[in-house]
């Protein structure tokens, strides 16, 4: 009979509804995750920290940030020898980051670029914090007409479902803090890799230094007896 939708549409809507359904199932537990769960980590804590290194030479900055977060954390911080600066290409702009921590939801990082660069933000399922150490940041939000420039020791948060225009400029390093559904801000941080770039050996850095970050984490959780 004509009008009625085809098998092909009926699947097609059932994929949409599927989804729509998997998205708001997402976003109901990182909201209710910010009241529910334990976390390792506080935003107030990683910005308190890049805002008294903020003004140093970066390397230095880093290096006194991981000293820090190492004797207060212990265990939740990658070793010396999984320490890896790895590019990152997504939204049209390329830096560079060093994971720290990582779980499924929770990760700190280093971040930052050697050259002017800029692009979309992403929109995750997740707040994002940046401190910056040195350099500038600049960021134009979603529905407005002018852009606000941050600088060492200012804080950027970057709210779950929020997009924004970002641009650093060459030298900007800064230290970031996520919190949220960690897994939903890989796509975008790894779409340009897989089909601008195709820099599959990025591709497989990122991914076994955040497979290290949650074996550490396994590791931790296990050995405190699950506490």
């Amino acid at each position: 009979m004509r009008g009625l939708p085809g098998p092909r549409s009926v699947r097609v809507a059932l994929a949409v509804a599927a989804a729509a359904l998997l998205i708001q199932v997402l976003r109901s537990w990182a909201a209710a995750s910010s009241s529910a769960r334990r976390f390792e980590f506080d935003p107030e804590e990683i910005a308190r920290l890049g805002k008294h290194h903020a003004g140093l030479d970066h390397e230095q900055a880093f290096s006194k940030i991981i000293v820090e977060l190492r004797k207060k954390h212990p265990g939740h911080i990658l070793p010396d020898e999984d320490l890896q600066w790895v590019f990152v290409n997504a939204g049209g702009w390329m830096g560079s980051m060093c994971l720290l921590h990582a779980s499924f939801s929770e990760y700190v990082l280093l971040f930052g670029t050697a050259v002017d660069s800029g692009g979309h933000s992403g929109r995750y399922w997740a707040d994002i914090h940046d401190t910056v150490i040195s350099g500038t940041f600049r960021q134009w939000k979603e529905g407005t007409t002018k852009s606000e420039i941050y600088y060492p020791g200012d804080t950027i948060v970057h709210h779950s479902g929020e997009a924004t225009s970002v641009q650093w400029s060459a030298g900007t390093w800064m230290v970031e803090y996520g919190r949220g559904f960690i897994p939903s801000t890989l796509p975008f941080a790894l779409a340009d890799t897989v089909f601008s770039t195709q820099d599959f050996l990025t591709l497989f850095y990122t991914v076994r230094v955040y497979i290290k970050a949650l074996l550490l984490e396994a590791y931790t959780y296990f050995s405190d007896g699950g506490q």
